[in-house]
């Protein structure tokens, strides 16, 4: 590329960032702060930013993604009731997001309200079915339905899991689970061995499930 060409690249560059930053809000700012600070663990501090975003106002950075950030915050510092009522005023400004979907459920199970859990879950798929990010929505479906003692909706999640991503672990845990449950041991023996070769962390707690359904 010719010096001059690059230059009007830089140009270019530099003008988007400026419109950028000249287009923002103090808002937008605090809450791009909060994000880098919960992804370093920091939820007190995360929180705050978010807060202070919330009050001073947004621009660019979405009312509902705000909502569902304050929601994890108080989801990390276990407040789980709060977290609801933050995911739920995010679901108020956009009914179709997906990741406030999956975080009031996430909130709702950690509450023990599995049945709305499983609600969240599902109308999270309605928006979003077949991308990386619903792969682990499958699974917890999946692992909800087993707690529930379904496995048969179970075993439709999970195996929905293993066509989107294969070499994912916790898939062929849950599957051996799911299918003792419906009567199925030849399966079962060959998701738990799946697991088992992929490299499962937690063998010992998925033959602990399997042994207690012998009996």
């Amino acid at each position: 590329m010719k010096f001059k060409q690059l230059c009007s690249v830089w140009a270019v560059a530099f003008s988007v960032m400026l419109f950028a930053s000249c287009s923002s809000t103090a808002g937008d700012k605090s809450a791009w702060e909060g994000k880098e600070l919960y992804i370093q663990g920091n939820y007190t501090e995360a929180l705050n930013s978010f807060l202070d975003a919330e009050e001073k106002g947004l621009k660019n950075f979405k009312e509902a993604e705000l909502y569902s950030c304050i929601g994890n915050c108080y989801y990390q510092l276990a407040d789980y009731e709060t977290c609801i009522d933050y995911q739920l005023k995010s679901l108020d400004c956009d009914p179709e997001y997906f990741d406030g979907w999956v975080n009031l459920g996430i909130a709702y199970r950690k509450s023990d309200k599995n049945e709305k859990a499983l609600s969240c879950y599902e109308v999270a798929l309605n928006y979003d079915p077949e991308n990386n990010s619903s792969v682990p929505l499958y699974v917890s479906l999946g692992s909800l339905y087993i707690e529930l003692g379904k496995p048969i909706s179970a075993i439709t999640y999970l195996e929905k899991a293993q066509a989107l991503y294969p070499e994912k672990p916790d898939i062929y845990a849950y599957l051996s689970i799911a299918y003792k449950m419906a009567l199925e041991p030849q399966k079962s023996e060959e998701a738990f061995l799946k697991a088992k070769e992929l490299g499962y962390t937690k063998m010992d707690e998925i033959q602990t499930q399997l042994d207690k359904l012998d009996k």
